[in-house]
């Protein structure tokens, strides 16, 4: 009897249309799904060849739809780009005795943060949060049962809200009202005008907020990739490092 586990992954209509959708985001920022009950993320690459879709996004899309971390909440759709960026991939093989303090040295090299790492059994997390604490960034790798997971999560949160709120409240409703006010009432006589000019100068400052924060996510996305990359690579040598040592052992 065939192992469910073993079965290949079978995506259905609307996580078609997602994983699509994603990698063609994905492709973009780095330089309408078929009818039937499912299709494989091998026919999924093929679809998405067909369509100009790098193959390369797609594995990756379809990552961030099976594991969630892409689905689109409230506050995604407000400002306009993720929260939170996630990286994930599980390698076969295990990582051998100082493999861990290899890789802290890679992250630390590529990230040019001063993060903390920690070790607790066969996981290694290492955690770092910028100055201005706008950001953070941590990464887990964890090695057991012959297989090596390597996840990175990079929480954006806190930059958007202080990039919303402060661009929002400062320049779109203190210039609102500093000027709508005065000039409304006192100049045009115009009660409509001092209560439209701090809603408009709201509207402008909301656009201009998401048009910023697009931005940030893109170039933050290319240095989660850059990072991600880098540990991977690690993560793949100590591996190998560790299968030629074993046989002596």
């Amino acid at each position: 009897m065939t192992d469910p586990n073993l079965l290949p992954r079978v995506y259905g209509e609307k996580e078609i249309g997602r994983i699509l959708k994603r990698a063609t985001d994905l492709q973009h920022q780095e330089p309408t799904a078929p009818a039937g009950a499912g299709v494989t993320l091998t026919e999924l690459v093929d679809i998405a060849a067909e369509a100009g879709i790098d193959p390369t996004y797609l594995r990756r899309a379809a990552l961030e739809v099976d594991s969630g971390v892409h689905e689109g909440s409230f506050w995604t759709e407000v400002v306009g780009e993720e929260l939170m960026l996630v990286r994930e991939i599980t390698l076969p093989g295990e990582i051998g005795d100082g493999g861990f303090e290899r890789i802290v040295a890679t992250i630390q090299m590529q990230s040019r943060e001063h993060g903390q790492p920690s070790l607790l059994g066969r996981t290694l997390t290492w955690r770092a949060e910028t100055a201005s604490k706008s950001r953070t960034i941590q990464i887990v790798v964890t090695s057991r049962d012959g297989h090596t997971l390597v996840r990175l999560e990079e929480n954006l949160s806190q930059l958007a809200a202080g990039l919303f709120s402060g661009t929002m409240a400062g320049f779109g409703l203190g210039a609102g009202v500093g000027a709508g006010l005065p000039i409304g009432l006192e100049v045009l006589g115009s009660a409509l005008f001092a209560v439209a000019a701090p809603l408009g100068m709201m509207a402008i400052s909301y656009v201009a907020s998401r048009a910023i924060y697009r931005e940030v996510v893109r170039r933050r996305n290319r240095a989660v990739n850059e990072l991600f990359e880098r540990t991977v690579a690690e993560a793949t040598a100590c591996i190998a490092s560790a299968e030629r040592v074993l046989p002596s052992t």
